[in-house]
């Protein structure tokens, strides 16, 4: 084996070897997410009329909480929990849409916290990494059913849900 192919397989070895231990560091709770950015600080202090959350399933391309609810005309603060994860690729949003031919619009469109200039966007809260929660505060919309997606590259199609507006 020459010397420059051999040097490849031990950089490929190596860098196996540090993502293995990431990710066991991780898994073992040694590996904290930053805190929120003075933002989203913000955003988590702002009063509100309600709070919704919806939360991800552990380390899956799923949310946990497929339906949430407030009433039209509230001020929300529509909260993306992914606090349970620990897998890096597991990177989530809840991006909510004005109509259901949206979401595959604007599924196909997103790249992650690059969202389309899309007039059925509604309202979206940042990506939120593994083991972190994030947020924005937006006024409900008249009473009706909006879906919402995760927007991160490749979930839209397993992440969806509903945001219900009541009267």
């Amino acid at each position: 084996m020459r010397n420059e192919e051999r040097g490849r397989r031990t950089a490929a070895s190596g860098r196996r070897w540090a993502l293995a231990l990431v990710a066991a560091l991780a898994a073992a709770g040694c590996a904290e997410a930053p805190g929120p950015s003075p933002e989203q600080q913000a955003v988590f202090a702002q009063e509100v009329d309600a709070e919704v959350v919806v939360s991800a399933v552990k380390n899956a391309m799923r949310y946990a909480t497929p339906r949430v609810e407030a009433p039209a005309g509230a001020t929300v603060r529509l909260v993306m929990d992914n606090s349970a994860t620990t897998s890096p690729a597991m990177v989530h949003n809840v991006v909510v849409v004005a109509t259901e031919p949206a979401v595959e619009r604007v599924g196909r469109a997103a790249s992650g916290d690059r969202l389309p200039d899309d007039p059925a966007i509604l309202t979206a809260t940042p990506l939120a990494g593994p083991g972190e929660r994030t947020a924005v505060v937006f006024t409900m919309p008249p009473p009706g059913v909006y879906p919402f997606l995760c927007t991160y590259p490749g979930h839209f199609r397993f992440m969806q849900g509903t945001l219900v507006s009541t009267e």
